[in-house]
């Protein structure tokens, strides 16, 4: 039985694949298995899998025939994980070398449930602000420990540490307890946010080491530092549906009330989030529109009018616009007799008084609403199998229906 698993879920990674897998195969700790989850791959990916599994014992590997997510993919990892330990790795990241050694080492010095270690980044892009934040919430380490209910309030409230899989390691009973409990969901984006919260809450201790480098994380042109479209816009919005699963996880175990703060941080972090991925695309339409407000309430339009500088023109450009937005997009009542009421209110102050342009500020956002669960997507029925590319099968679970 492996003292480590580390867990790779793959989806069209053919060009840097390899040097993933072997960045893990060189390092000195040998102890160590390798289970990847190829999630639906239409490259060369799976070829690459086979390669591996007839050559290397440490290699193990399953495929899903058409893309079911990484949550999914690192759930059945998981299950099927025989080590004490667990890491999580991008198949477009490397393990420096040393970082088996160094994470294990912690792990059995602070006796934590999750360690954080430090990690260092390449990137095909020029440097950019944007980048910069991103790098110094990461890549700057800083020595801290959290306990019990604390763990999830400093993460998602706090900031103290961030909720990346791949800088940490974690006790294998820990994540299996997690993803036993954790609703099943098809997402293919925020994906560590998701699976971070139960591990998270699960978890009695976790600490945060300064080390040297042990992952080097691949800062690439994915869709998150892309402009993004009206279709990968609404799969961003996706991430909405985890809202109302999470909130009914902590009513299920009477921990609602104590996470409320955390759940509400979540929302806000997401918010903001999809209101700058709005600011980013260049022809914003009626349905991109549409779906912000479906997934995310129609009080998302306030934020983003914030954001564009819409409340600095004068009142009667700002109730111009804002009755604009009802007639286009009517898609929530109850947030539109809001907007309705407020436009009601300025025009009356308007009538009042001419300084009254000068007053008008955007209405109240909601600050814990969470709305109701969104339909799963239909039943996975026998989603595991073997690929085309003949990629073999080392387990034989089946998902829990979603």
């Amino acid at each position: 039985m492996p003292n480590l698993s580390i867990i790779i879920p793959v989806h069209n990674e053919e060009p840097s694949l390899r040097r993933c897998i072997n960045s893990i195969l060189s390092q000195s700790f040998k102890d160590l298995e390798i289970i990847c989850v190829d999630d639906g791959s239409s490259d060369g990916s799976a070829g690459i899998l086979q390669d591996y599994i007839d050559h290397e014992p440490r290699v193990h590997a399953t495929a899903f025939r058409r893309r079911l997510g990484t949550v999914l993919a690192r759930k059945l990892a998981l299950l099927d994980a025989q080590g004490e330990y667990i890491m999580f790795v991008d198949a477009d990241d490397v393990l420096l070398p040393g970082a088996c050694e160094t994470a294990v080492g912690l792990m059995k010095e602070t006796k934590a449930d999750i360690v954080q270690f430090s990690v260092d980044f390449e990137s095909e892009e020029k440097k950019t602000e944007s980048m910069d934040l991103f790098i110094s919430r990461i890549f700057r380490t800083r020595e801290m420990e959290s306990h019990g209910t604390s763990i999830l309030y400093d993460c998602f409230v706090n900031h103290r540490f961030m909720h990346n899989l791949w800088n940490k390691i974690y006790r294998a009973e820990v994540c299996k307890e997690a993803v036993e409990a954790m609703p099943d969901i098809q997402l293919h984006h925020y994906t560590d946010l998701y699976l971070s919260f139960f591990i998270l809450f699960f978890a009695d201790s976790f600490r945060s080491v300064k080390t040297k480098p042990c992952y080097r994380y691949h800062f690439g042109g994915g869709v998150s530092t892309k402009i993004p479209d009206g279709e990968q816009f609404r799969n961003l919005c996706e991430v909405s549906k985890t809202l109302p699963l999470m909130e009914k996880f902590l009513r299920d175990r009477n921990a609602y009330e104590t996470n409320v703060s955390v759940l509400d941080a979540i929302r806000s972090t997401l918010r903001r989030d999809m209101v700058n991925k709005l600011l980013t695309i260049p022809n914003l339409t009626r349905e991109i529109i549409t779906i912000a407000m479906e997934s995310w309430g129609g009080d998302i339009i306030f934020d983003f009018l914030s954001e564009t500088g819409m409340f600095k023109y004068p009142c009667e450009s700002r109730l111009s616009m804002v009755s604009n937005l009802i007639d286009q997009f009517k898609t929530d009542q109850r947030t539109i007799a809001k907007l309705q009421s407020d436009l009601a209110e300025a025009q009356s102050k308007m009538r009042k008084s001419p300084r009254s342009s000068q007053v008008l500020r955007s209405p109240a956002r909601a600050t814990s609403r969470l709305g109701h669960p969104s339909p799963v997507s239909s039943t996975i029925k026998q989603e595991i199998t073997s690929s085309p590319q003949r990629v073999q099968f080392r387990f034989v679970q089946k998902l829990p229906k979603i």
